[in-house]
This record gives structure tokens, sequence and C-alpha cells, in this order.
């Protein structure tokens, strides 16, 4: 006998029917319940068919259409807008720090935790030891392939899901409305973690339908518990549909308490572990971009129009109308006493509900529609394949029309403006600006982009190459940096060189990994993340840190004389320095920037909570009165 997690033991199997008798009773299943016994014992199949053990439901021709389709769809139209983004050249810079024996900072001399998707840094940097090629290719053509078998896994899921409709076609009704939009073909690929998500979902979702009572052995559920937890790991706010998941495993294996508290121990084990690195090694208790976004925030309204901005160009009110339809025929059909397919199917919409709060709370995202891929994932689970009657056969076939439209007419502008406020950007077609910026329709490497600065990096390249230790202000995006000559760094840092920039990606790029990557919109810098919201912009472009804080951070004091007063006053740099060896600031700067020991790492670990609500006012004068008054 097997020996389940809750302790209860199963019997061995029957014994199979023979061929004949299987073959018969799969037969007498498909047939219509109106048919008389003596057409059940003629009718012949018109289709040949083999049975699938697990689900039940014969391998039709039509069957394997309906899945290959919404792959097809996303495997041709995400290698056609193949790309990468800026933030995924982030990505890029972290795993080659990684590579490089550094550890996983962005700049010498700096821990700071630029990546949002702690696990998909890590697997970029494993191909990165192997190998010397472009790590950026590897995030574009590895988040392809992870799109793909998610999608694939999906749909799995929902054939098993659907085991008991044996005799009915499958139509990939729910598969189409999320394949047919254009945002699932850019983040297919763009080098962020869209795509390990994404196989995480499927992947989540088939081992979700496949737990029941009689396939709940130890190890199987304990496996599941840790797939389940991941999802931290590849983003934040994937911990609600974790937890979620576990919750309805739970549910669907009626696991006893003891069992119930190992699963929980599994699940959290490899987060858990990761947190603790994370607070003590960086100092938070979140990655820098959740800091900079100020992630705590309720930005409702912003969150409204991110939804909105996402909604309206695809117009996918209609296919919501359409599902809210096919979801009531469903279940109507069902009936209330199937259990296990209520909380099964609930399972994935709770957490898209759960997720959606979340993004609309945060005030959602500077790139299109990219918050919203998993939630709508998450919430056409249940329905990817439908199985086709008369009650759904009208909507079945407005899925696929809606779908023609959104895929080949409906698209997105360029930027979209924040409500009212004419003129202040909010949401960006990330892509479409990455496609203009580098001049080609598949920016796939990181030579596309840094292309678009050749100047600046060969320069950062010679003065690495003859040892000149200088601080490049790059004037593309700091106005008063225009008028600024390179400056001298100070003695006391590891970095050979540094570049002032607004494009974090790119910088990582053309500067060398000895040198630094000074951010001004802080999503790579301690300083910059912390201080108070100056522009009213793009999500996670709302702190743009002034000059006087960078040049007290990183220029030789010598060489402040120089700098002209209307561009940098130098009070303003003194005032700065000043503030930045003061109170809870320097303690701040400190937890990033002292060298790793137990005695940091474990103030760090105490004090990562406190340190996440720091602010520091933009203006250095200011800032002097808050942490030196006292």
């Amino acid at each position: 006998m097997a020996r389940t997690l809750g302790g209860r033991d199963t019997a061995p199997p029957a014994a199979p029917p023979t061929a004949p008798e299987r073959k018969d009773d799969m037969n007498r299943a498909t047939m219509p319940i109106h048919m008389s016994d003596t057409a059940r014992a003629s009718a012949v199949p018109t289709e040949p068919a083999r049975e699938d053990p697990h689900t039940g439901r014969r391998f039709r021709i039509a069957d394997r259409l309906a899945i290959a389709l919404p792959l097809l769809v996303v495997a041709v139209m995400g290698w056609h807008r193949r790309w990468i983004t800026d933030d995924g050249l982030i990505y890029v810079r972290a795993a080659r720090e990684i590579a490089a024996g550094n550890g996983p900072v962005y700049s010498p001399g700096e821990r700071v935790e630029t990546s949002t998707g702690t696990l998909w840094q890590w697997l970029l940097a494993l191909p990165a030891l192997l190998t010397p090629g472009d790590p950026a290719r590897t995030a574009v053509y590895a988040g392809l392939v992870l799109s793909i078998a998610g999608v694939w896994l999906a749909l799995a899921g929902t054939r098993r899901f659907l085991r008991a409709e044996t005799g009915r076609y499958l139509v990939p009704a729910g598969a189409l409305v999320f394949v047919a939009l254009p945002p699932v073909w850019d983040f297919a690929t763009s080098g962020l973690e869209t795509g390990l998500a994404t196989a995480w979902i499927g992947l989540s979702w088939r081992l979700l339908v496949t737990c029941g009572p009689n396939a709940a052995t130890t190890g199987r559920v304990l496996g599941i518990a840790v797939v389940f937890g991941l999802g931290p790991l590849i983003r934040p706010e994937l911990a609600a549909t974790s937890l979620v998941f576990l919750v309805a495993m739970a549910m669907a294996t009626r696991l006893p308490r003891r069992a119930t508290l190992a699963v929980c121990v599994c699940a959290g084990l490899l987060p858990g572990l990761y947190q603790v690195f994370r607070m003590g090694y960086y100092g938070l208790p979140y990655p820098m971009p959740a800091v900079t976004k100020s992630a705590t925030r309720q930005l409702w309204g912003r969150g409204f129009d991110y939804l909105v901005d996402f909604a309206d160009p695809y117009r996918l009110w209609i296919p919501a109308v359409l599902v809210l339809l096919l979801v009531a025929a469903l279940l109507v059909r069902r009936g209330p006493r199937e259990r296990r397919t209520w909380f099964l199917g609930a399972a994935p919409v709770v957490a898209a509900a759960v997720q959606g709060l979340y993004v609309l709370r945060v005030g959602g995202d500077f790139m299109h529609g990219r918050m919203w891929l998993p939630v709508l994932m998450l919430a056409l689970l249940p329905i990817l394949l439908v199985p086709v009657d008369r009650r759904v056969g009208v909507l079945v076939v407005l899925v696929p029309v809606w779908a023609t439209w959104c895929g080949f007419a409906l698209r997105s502008g360029l930027v979209t403006t924040d409500g009212p406020r004419a003129g202040v950007y909010q949401t960006w077609n990330e892509r479409m600006v990455y496609v203009n910026w580098t001049r080609t329709p598949n920016p796939t490497t990181s030579h596309a982009h840094s292309a678009t600065l050749p100047g600046l990096r060969a320069e950062l390249f010679r003065m690495d190459a003859d040892g000149r230790r200088m601080l490049v202000p790059d004037g593309n995006y700091l106005a008063d940096a225009a008028a600024l000559p390179p400056l001298p760094l100070r003695a006391d840092l590891p970095a050979r060189e540094g570049v002032v920039m607004g494009r974090l990606g790119v910088g990582g790029v053309v500067t060398p990994l000895r040198g630094i990557v000074v951010d001004v919109w802080g999503l790579g810098n301690t300083v910059g993340a912390h201080i108070e919201q100056t522009e009213h912009v793009a999500a996670g472009h709302e702190k743009l840190l002034p000059l006087a804080w960078n040049i007290a951070l990183y220029v030789d004091p010598a060489a402040w004389a120089r700098i002209p007063a209307h561009v940098v006053p130098i009070e303003d740099i003194r005032a700065a320095r000043a503030a930045l060896d003061c109170g809870d600031l320097k303690e701040l700067l400190r937890s990033s920037t002292e060298p790793m020991s137990p005695g940091r790492f474990l103030r760090n670990l105490t004090g990562s909570f406190d340190r996440a609500t720091l602010t520091i006012p933009p203006d250095p004068k200011a800032a002097e009165r808050k942490f030196c008054a006292r």
C-alpha cells in the first residue's frame, strides 16, 4: 500500500480493464445520453484517439490544435518582437558582476540590490559563468522559451482541470484572450523576469490541478510546496499567489495539521533564507527599486489610470464580458456538487484579484501593461480551454473574432499622459521607446543599446585603460551636468571610473565592471532611493537626485572649487557632505558601503525595516538640518 502525507493508506489500483472493455467504455462515455442502447452498441467513433490516463480525456486532433494555436502565436509574435529593455540590462549587469566574482552588486564598493526578480538575476548569472557571450542575448531567448513553456504548462493544466468533460471538444477561448494582446508578445522577451513568472504560474497551475487525496504522497506534496514557494523570489508581490496556491493544495489534499506545517516550512525555506541574506547583506527588507518607487504608498488613482491605459487600446471590456458569460454557462452546467472543481478553479481567480488590488494600490508601473500580464493570466487559467456545447457556441465564436481584431489592428500609443495633466508622462510603450532609440527593430544585444552612446563608452574604457579615476556626468539626463567636465573621484573609492546616468541599464553596459554607475533616479543609489519625491512623472522616475549629492558622494573635495557656482553651488555640496556624515543618514550609507563583517551583517539585519522608511530631503541644506541637528 502507498503511504500518503496524511497517514492514510491507499489500496493498490484495481487491475486495468482489457483493451476491448476499455475501448467499449470509452465509446459509450462519449455518446449522447439520449441515444438508445442499440445505437450505442453499433456506434463507432469517427476519429482515432487514445486516452490520457491522467485526465480521462481522449487525445483528439482538435485538442492538440487547441493547445498548439496559442503556443504558435506566442512563439511567432514573441520572436518577431524580440528585444531587451533598459531594465533588462540592469539584470545583465548584475549577472556579469556575479560571474566576475564581485557578488550580487551593481558597482564596486556599494551593496545595492537593483534586481527586483531575484531568481531571474541568478539564473542569468549561471550561463555568464560558463560562457563569455553577451548575457543580454541569454535574457532575451531564455525569456521567450520560458514564456512558451509557461503557456503550454498552463494549457496542459487546464486540460487536466477539465478531465470530466470527456466528450466535448476544447476551444482555446481564454488562451486566445491572453495571447492576442501585444504586451504579451513584447514581454515574452524584454530581458525582464516576465517569462519566468509566466513559466512559474503555468507550472504551479499544472501541479495544483493534480492535487487530490489519493495522490498526496509525502514527497509529491512537499515538492509542490517548494515550487509554490518560489513566487516571492520571482517577484516579491507573487508571494500572495504562492499563499493562495498553498491553501488550495491543502484543501485539495485534505492535509492534517502536522502535514500542513511541513508544507509551510518547505514552501518558505528558500524565500526565508534569502530574505535573511537580503536584510543582512543589503540592509533593506526588499529590493532597492521598491524603496525608490515607495511601494508602501497608496496610489489608487494612478493605479486605475494604469488599468485604463492597458484596457482601453485593446477594448478589453469585450472579452471580459464574453469570459464572464462563458464562466456563468460553465458553472450552470457543472452544478454546485463538484466541490473540487469549485475551489481549484477559484484559486487562480482569487490570486488574480489579490495581485490586481496590489497593482492598483501601488499605482502600477511605467511600462504599458507589464504588471497586468500575470494578473490576466491567473484570472484566465480555469478557462484557457473551454468545452464546447450549444450553450457556449456563440460566445466561443466571438472570442476569436475579437482576438483577430486585437492582434491585427489594435495598438497602444507611445506615451500616455497622466489624466488631465497634459505633458506629464506616466506610462510608456517601452518596446517602441527602445526601438526608436536604438533605430533597430529588434534591439536584443548590449551593443544595440551602448551604440546609442558611442563616445561615452569609448571614453570610459580609455579611462579604465589609462588608470584615470574620473566621474563623467552624462549631459543627456542632467542639464547642469552638460556644463561639467569629467571630475576626479574620491581617493577612498574602490571604483576605477564612474558615470552619472539616467538609464541605469545602458550605464551598466558602457561602464566597465570596475567602474561605478551613478544612478540619478535612485534605482541603484542608496541616497537617491530614499529622497523625497521631486518629480511627477512615471513610476520609478519620481526621485531625481540633485547633482550636489552625487558630487558630495563621489568627487574629490579638492575639485569642488572648480565646479561653476551657477551649475552647483559649493554651499549645497558642502551641506550634502555634512549630512552624509551625520546620524541616521551616515548609518544608511554605511549599511551599503562598509566592508561586510558579522557585526555589519547583524546591524543591517536588525535595522533593515527602520532603514527602509528613512526619507531624505532633496535639498542638501534641509537634509543637513534634519540629520545633523540631533
